[in-house]
């Protein structure tokens, strides 16, 4: 009875999940493989209520009373039928458990998996058909006794039976397997691997109760005599201790329960990660819109004046003086345009790929790639002793920090080179990582301060300086729910504060 209840339960979660969109594709299978399960068993106990060799021995079995077993006995579906469903989902398990599996340890590409999925469904299909009773009859009446003996047949099917056997038992380890490596190329943050290892868990136990009850399936479950031309159904061969079977619904049960738990919250966090990747794409995707139409607009003018000033260079050779002058203009007009296309260019990444990132790595990272800028300045950095996660887009936030180091470098200008110190700190605060990026420059005027992250504002407007970048880095670092902030005092030194929710944190 209490398969049942499980069963109406499953269904009744499932459709939630259905409903609500709370899936991905490798939950979408987990839950399907789940339902497989529980229309197998519910078959099975059928079957056996309407096979007088259990008649007296199904209550030992699955704890099923007499009148409930009568019931089951009178219900309007026939025991072909019933092996049909049993092979049919049976399959359905065995694929759609690989399958989940699949998805949660890869991410291929759409092709692929779908030549992989038809690749995988084809031995199932031929199970479902070859295992069918009616088809086995068929194909018996046909061949029996002109072209095989009936001894020889049942050899044959005993023979391609083994074969499935140990064809079905590759796609569960195959599925064990592969969620393991799951859970080891699983981002090292807690939340993501404690789900997989309960998915994990639950996935193992339920296909360790399926094998132990249903390891015999699909079979045909029938013999038949073309003399007497009449199909007899045979007894499911269920080994083993009988009260081990009474258990069985409640531990599947129960690892349905946990597996469906664990997708919920799996899925909430992947579900949470592509709603902040969405909301960054829209934040930065208007961000950058402006930087992107003012560099285009601005590439299509300087090419203009370059022309026009390579036309009158050529009106004016008689005098070279005004020629040097022009060709001082040109150079000065390519100096900005290869600057304005080397913002351009990088406006152009549009698709957010959030990540656990290591803080500290990615400094380090960063610093040797800008370690020919920085030559002539010293960089004070301690690394921390513990690696700081925070989830991020590598691209992006990197760009942040990049824009951030280069303001710290033009604030340096008039320093002298032996003098120019710029210190980057980490500092943990609970649940939160600051990052603070300090020069010793000139300082910001404090009526300027509260304005440096407005679109197109700066302190010192030159050709290569139009006030974008702070209000990029303020879009980014926003976008990813973090904080910035800066303090300045005019002659003396900037400092910028970003502030960052830390996923975890753990010894290097």
């Amino acid at each position: 009875m209490f398969i049942f209840l499980v069963f109406i339960l499953f269904i009744a979660i499932s459709t939630f999940f259905l409903v609500q969109k709370k899936y991905t594709k490798a939950t979408l299978f987990m839950l399907l493989m789940g339902f497989s399960y529980l229309i197998v068993v519910s078959c099975i106990i059928i079957y056996m209520s309407k096979d007088a060799y259990y008649y007296y021995n199904l209550g030992k079995y699955f704890g099923i009373k007499q009148g409930l077993q009568n019931q089951l006995m009178f219900l309007p579906i026939s025991r072909m039928n019933l092996i049909r469903l049993m092979n049919l989902f049976t399959m359905v398990f065995l694929y759609t458990g690989l399958c989940s599996a699949i998805y949660f340890a890869f991410d291929v590409q759409m092709k692929r998996k779908l030549v992989l999925l038809a690749a995988l469904a084809v031995p199932c299909l031929l199970q479902v058909m070859v295992y069918d009773p009616s088809f086995y009859a068929h194909l018996y009446f046909r061949l029996y006794p002109d072209v095989v003996s009936s001894q020889s047949f049942i050899s044959a099917y005993e023979t391609l039976h083994s074969i499935t056997f140990v064809l079905n038992s590759l796609y569960i380890a195959a599925g064990c397997v592969l969620l393991i490596y799951a859970l080891y190329d699983a981002p090292k943050v807690r939340q993501i691997r404690s789900n997989i290892i309960m998915i994990l868990i639950s996935y193992i136990s339920v296909q360790v109760t399926y094998y132990y009850i249903n390891y015999w399936a699909p079979d045909v479950l029938v013999k038949v005599s073309k003399a007497a031309h009449f199909i007899r159904f045979k007894p499911i061969n269920l080994v083993g201790n009988p009260s081990i079977y009474i258990l069985l619904p409640y531990i599947a049960g129960f690892c349905l329960l946990v597996s469906l738990y664990s997708i919920y919250k799996y899925t909430r966090i992947q579900n949470s990660i592509k709603n902040q990747e969405s909301v960054i794409s829209k934040n930065i995707d208007s961000a950058l819109l402006t930087s992107r139409v003012f560099s285009h607009y601005m590439k299509n003018e300087l090419l203009a004046i370059m022309a026009q000033s390579e036309f009158i260079e050529g009106m004016c050779e008689q005098s070279p003086e005004v020629v040097e002058e022009i060709r001082v203009i040109e150079q000065r007009c390519r100096k900005v345009y290869d600057r304005l296309d080397a913002v351009h260019q990088k406006t152009l990444k549009s698709k957010i790929e959030l990540a656990p990132v290591v803080l500290n790595e990615l400094l380090e990272k960063l610093l040797r790639e800008m370690e020919l800028e920085l030559k002539h300045t010293q960089i004070q950095y301690t690394p921390p002793n513990r690696q700081l996660v925070i989830m991020a887009d590598p691209y992006y936030f990197s760009q942040a920090i990049e824009n951030l180091i280069s303001n710290a470098m033009d604030a340096l200008e008039f320093v002298p080179e032996k003098s120019r110190l710029i210190t980057m700190e980490i500092i943990v605060k609970n649940k939160w990582v600051e990052l603070v990026i300090a020069d010793n420059g000139a300082g910001i005027a404090e009526e300027h301060v509260s304005h440096i992250f407005q679109p197109f504002y700066s302190s010192k407007p030159t050709a290569t300086n139009w006030g974008m970048g702070l209000s990029i880095c303020l879009t980014m670092i926003s976008a990813h729910g973090g904080k910035i902030n800066a303090e300045s005092k005019l002659g003396e030194s900037s400092s910028f504060h970003i502030i960052m929710p830390l996923l975890s944190m753990a010894k290097n």
